[in-house]
């Protein structure tokens, strides 16, 4: 067999990484019925399943990110994936709800390793010209793990007879692919040491958020993917319950519709060079508004069509939004990044206790009723920040 070169070494090993992330994560969204019935909660209390974990890795990728430049990238991937992981086997023993929550919580925020140091890492060892595709190839990991799981974790629960057992099978499979990287992760060759210094990083990301267009394009996003996230924690409940009443693994077919984001990914970048990546975000929401349109028809076929277009608009938004993050921070992009992940994954862990009142009064209607005003509000911000960019770029002429 030949010998994996340095190259395929590395990008297989944040590959495989991001997979066994986003696994151990997403596999219980498909199952929060399934864990309302055997916990006996509320629905809010199942979604916060999903929350919690989101939560920990928001603020477990700040820790990271910084840690990983003084410490290396390598070691603490390793640390951080091991550690992550024997959460995992933990929370099939756990009965009591509220230590689940937290090992979720704390789940969360160790797996956080892999988004923070793994584009950083590929950046040091790659050439410049393999980057793009290395990205590439880690970001559609993130979509194969995201998806995956819940399929699986969706088909297990019915085939094994519980989520627990579900529990196990993720683990032990995640396990077995950490493994290999555990083995083929390739050394560093070019990591430099940086020490690390608290106050220096406080006051990068402060200035951050005093900067009005940072703080409206992390605002957006957390609305944007706290909308997105939380629906379809909600279509779960909503697809077990008359008249679809469909079985968990039919439940969990859904997520297929994630792929529309993939696709949409991919042609943002085209979208922007033509109209701009402000554009881009604000057409993003715009699709997003329209899907909860579609998803307001109760027949499952013209559902199935405006899933697909919340995924198409959600992650056409996300790629824009990010982008325009980098553009605007002239300094500390790194850290301006950093913040951008944490509204993102914090929007998602919060978005729950906002659309939650107006599930409990109105049901499904209500759930696209909250999030329909959540993206308005996006595109509110969206023109504020349009505003601001005008009135920089008149004193940025008139100084000249």
């Amino acid at each position: 067999m030949k010998k994996l070169t340095h190259y395929n070494r590395l990008v297989l090993s944040v590959c495989l990484c991001s997979v066994v992330t986003f696994s151990n994560i997403y596999w219980l969204q498909p199952l929060l019925p399934t864990l309302q019935h055997e916990f006996n909660i509320s629905l809010l209390a199942a979604n916060l399943t999903m929350s919690a974990p989101l939560l920990g890795m928001g603020l477990g990728l700040l820790i990271f990110a910084s840690l990983s430049d003084s410490i290396g990238r390598r070691p603490i991937l390793l640390k951080g994936m091991i550690a992550g992981l024997c959460v995992s086997l933990l929370l099939p023993l756990v009965e009591n709800y509220s230590l689940f929550l937290s090992l979720r919580f704390i789940q969360g925020a160790l797996l956080s390793v892999c988004p923070a140091v793994a584009i950083p890492l590929l950046g040091e060892e790659l050439r410049k010209s393999w980057l793009p595709a290395a990205v590439g190839f880690y970001i559609a990991s993130n979509t194969i793990g995201g998806i995956s799981s819940r399929l699986v974790g969706g088909a297990s629960v019915d085939l094994l007879g519980s989520w627990q057992a579900t529990g196990y099978a993720i683990a032990a499979f995640t396990a077995i692919l950490f493994m290999a990287v555990y083995f083929i992760i390739p050394k560093q060759r070019h990591f430099t040491a940086q020490q690390f210094k608290l106050k220096p990083s406080l006051n990068m990301f402060s200035k951050h958020l005093q900067r009005p267009q940072l703080l409206l394009l992390y605002i957006v996003i957390g609305l944007a993917f706290g909308c997105f996230v939380n629906l379809f924690s909600y279509l779960m409940s909503v697809l077990e319950e008359a008249p679809y009443q469909l079985p968990s693994a039919l439940r969990s077919l859904v997520f297929i519709t994630f792929l529309g984001g993939t696709m949409s990914a991919s042609l943002a970048g085209k979208f922007s060079k033509k109209h701009g990546q402000l554009a881009g975000v604000a057409t993003g929401v715009c699709i997003m508004l329209l899907a909860n349109f579609l998803l307001s028809n109760h027949h499952l076929s013209v559902m199935i069509i405006g899933m697909i277009m919340m995924a198409f608009g959600f992650f056409f938004c996300h790629a824009q939004a990010s982008t325009l993050v980098s553009r605007t921070a002239k300094k500390g992009k790194g850290s301006a990044q950093a913040l951008y992940s944490l509204f993102y994954y914090t929007g998602a862990s919060l978005g729950v206790f906002f659309i939650a009142p107006f599930y409990e009064r109105w049901g499904w209607q209500g759930v696209l009723t909250s999030t329909s005003i959540a993206l308005i509000i996006c595109l509110a911000l969206l023109a504020l920040y349009q505003v601001k960019y005008t009135v920089q770029q008149k004193q940025v002429s008139s100084s000249i």
